[in-house]
């Protein structure tokens, strides 16, 4: 056997990802409470890093919405004589509320596009148990009228904690006192017109005012003060989760404006000290003060161009759904390489970029990756979103003869005589994800 050593030389391309690039990789990726946590330890590791004090507002903590609702006779909880044996003593603390809610949803008989809907608006209650989004948005995402839509929330005002689903604080107190069978039209008042007055305990006013008696009034405060107005905080500890817009999209006269979420995060800057240091090149602590100074510079300017390229896509995005947002209608067709056209930015930056992002808009809390859109061909050349395509598949069912009713090929045959190819499949896929039941069993005799 014959041996043959040679040298040979190969010319390769190779993309090396500097310490700087992955870097600002990581930064892009992370969540804005990830990054208000990374940006806290790095000024603990890196001592040229410090705040900018004219920006040290933004540690404040997020202020309580409901604050405006914190009237004195919510902050005597501390004096209730004994707390009365509810299922919520038996949670375990780290239980989150979303968990406890879903626990109690596996219980209840629902279709699975109910199921879907039910677990949808669990997920976007808030931190207090308040479902502040339009029934509507939640109507429209699964191609459902809005009778099933209040179906389902009214199921979910039933679980523990009481008070659990409401739009703002008059209903979720209203909720409370519903499960307990003894909400009334004086009840309603109290609490639609009278709060503000209860917390000035001008309780003689409310009884002339609805010419009841006085004992009358104190009885119902009573009940009132024991309600919870922020059900949501009783479950789990402050690791329930809680998800803080990284982006937000507002409109102001008459245009939509893309702001990054950067309330939380502390501002920095390099200590002018050390960099007072750098001048010397001679003294002992060069070395180590300017590995350390860049350090800081390339996490500030990773910060940068993170927020810069959130809301470059953000801005993307806004322009090519602006229908959704302005007009009720559904989501277009939206990819990654739509958005890197647009940006000049490459797809996987893009992606990252999107990655468990979330931005507060007028029309409720969406995670960004929500507005990309998958969408079939037409034979005219432009595409149609799959929740158009199950919008046509919906419409076409609902208008069928239902004593002969279409079958899953004749759908697709119908549609893609209109223009759009798709296959039996595919039809049946979405026809399920619609909670729509087969041809036969649609069949009415």
């Amino acid at each position: 056997m014959k041996l043959d050593f040679s040298l040979e030389m190969k010319l390769e391309q190779k993309l090396v990802m500097t310490q700087e690039m992955q870097l600002a990789v990581k930064v892009l990726q992370l969540q804005n409470n990830e990054l208000q946590e990374y940006i806290e330890n790095e000024i603990l590791e890196n001592p040229v890093l410090e705040l900018d004090e004219e920006d040290s507002n933004r540690f404040d903590n997020i202020v309580d919405i409901y604050s405006d609702y914190s009237y004195d006779y919510y902050v005597d909880y501390s004096e209730y004589e004994e707390e009365k044996a509810t299922p919520l003593n038996f949670i375990s603390n780290t239980t989150s509320l979303y968990d406890y809610l879903k626990e109690q949803l596996g219980y209840i008989p629902l279709t699975k596009i109910e199921k879907r809907i039910a677990e949808y608006i669990i997920d976007n209650l808030d931190e207090n148990g308040y479902f502040k989004l339009e029934n509507k948005v939640v109507a429209d995402k699964f191609k459902v009228d809005l009778c099933t839509v209040e179906k389902i929330i009214s199921i979910i005002q039933e679980f523990e904690p009481s008070g659990i689903g409401g739009k703002n604080l008059n209903e979720c107190l209203k909720i409370q006192l519903k499960n307990k069978g003894i909400l009334d039209d004086f009840y309603e008042k109290l609490i639609d017109n009278e709060l503000e007055a209860i917390a000035q305990k001008k309780y003689k006013d409310i009884a002339d005012k609805y010419n009841v008696e006085y004992t009358k009034v104190l009885r119902c405060v009573e009940v009132i003060k024991n309600l919870d107005p922020k059900p949501g905080c009783r479950v789990g500890d402050e690791r329930v989760r809680y998800v803080v817009p990284d982006v937000y999209v507002e409109k102001i006269n008459g245009e939509y404006v893309v702001k990054v979420n950067e309330d939380n995060l502390p501002m920095l800057k390099i200590n002018k000290y050390y960099r007072s240091i750098l001048k010397n090149k001679n003294s002992e602590e060069y070395k180590y003060v300017k590995s350390k100074v860049e350090a800081a510079y390339w996490l500030i300017k990773s910060i940068e161009q993170r927020r810069e390229t959130i809301k470059r896509v953000t801005e993307v995005i806004v322009k090519h759904q602006i229908d959704f947002f302005d007009k009720d209608e559904n989501l277009k067709p939206l990819s990654l390489k739509n958005i890197a056209e647009e940006t000049n930015l490459h797809e996987s930056t893009i992606s990252r970029a999107l990655n468990g992002k979330y931005a507060q808009t007028p029309k409720g809390l969406f995670e960004l990756k929500y507005f990309l859109v998958r969408g079939l061909c037409t034979s005219f050349g432009d595409s149609v979103s799959v929740d158009t395509m199950k919008e046509k598949i919906k419409n076409l069912i609902d208008n069928e003869n239902k004593k002969k009713p279409y079958s899953d090929q004749q759908i697709a045959d119908m549609l893609t005589a209109s223009g759009v190819k798709i296959s039996r499949r595919t039809v049946t896929k979405y026809r399920e994800e619609m909670g729509i039941e087969a041809s036969s069993k649609r069949k009415i005799k």
